[in-house]
């Protein structure tokens, strides 16, 4: 007969063992100091993938580059159009457009391929949006704000301080992208267009905060993106 609380020998014993390890890991007291340690691995975690959801952000900006348009960018650039508008410029406009002296035509190129363009004119006081256009499948992303800072990067508080553009009253989300690029409503063109009947938003930039001028009207788009 084994004495009590000896194990016997062999596989009883073996077993006997292994039960009486069991019950000690079970019965022994949880270290404290473990706790923090658990808890700071969390947080860690936490802030791993925090880091890697920023990361992705990031790479969903897609930069660009910004040169002038040439011939060979019209059939990207007339497909953009088309996506972008319901009444848009035919490559006849367009071309009609790049003639003047002082109407310049640029393309964001990603890679070889154009994901948007701007058409505006040299005045002499101001430089004045005439289509401004972003690739549907590259919206959200960064390219019209770099193409808009491109613009605003050609102002100088001695020659050209502004920019302008007219906007379709129905085009909301053209209003609110300019206006979160820092233009202004100023006035409203009242049956402006030829292919319809809506008013235009004129919408201006200046070249510093505190040189906006003063809405002549009741300002219409700003109560409609609250």
């Amino acid at each position: 007969m084994p004495q009590k609380g000896k194990p016997s020998e062999g596989w009883l014993g073996k077993l006997c063992d292994w039960v009486a390890c069991l019950k000690a890991l079970d019965t022994a007291p949880q270290d404290e100091a473990s706790t923090p340690l658990n808890q700071q691995n969390l947080i860690s975690d936490r802030l791993t993938r925090k880091e890697a959801a920023m990361s992705h952000s990031q790479q969903q900006q897609l930069r660009v580059h910004i040169r002038w348009m040439i011939r060979r960018d019209m059939p990207e650039v007339l497909s953009i159009e088309r996506e972008s508008f319901e009444f848009p410029w035919f490559e006849e406009d367009f071309i009609r457009c790049l003639r003047q002296r002082n109407c310049i035509g640029m393309v964001a190129e990603q890679g070889e391929r154009v994901v948007g363009f701007m058409i505006y004119e040299l005045h002499k006081t101001r430089l004045h949006i005439l289509n401004f256009a972003v690739a549907d499948s590259m919206r959200m992303r960064g390219v019209g704000r770099q193409m808009a800072e491109k613009l605003e990067g050609k102002l100088s508080s001695q020659r050209r301080t502004r920019i302008t553009l007219e906007v379709r009253e129905t085009n909301l989300a053209a209003q609110l992208f300019f206006k979160q690029v820092g233009f202004r409503a100023t006035n409203v063109l009242r049956s402006y267009y030829e292919d319809s009947p809506e008013d235009a938003y004129v919408m201006q930039y200046h070249c510093a905060a505190n040189e906006f001028v003063e809405p002549m009207v009741s300002n219409r788009i700003d109560r409609m993106a609250g």
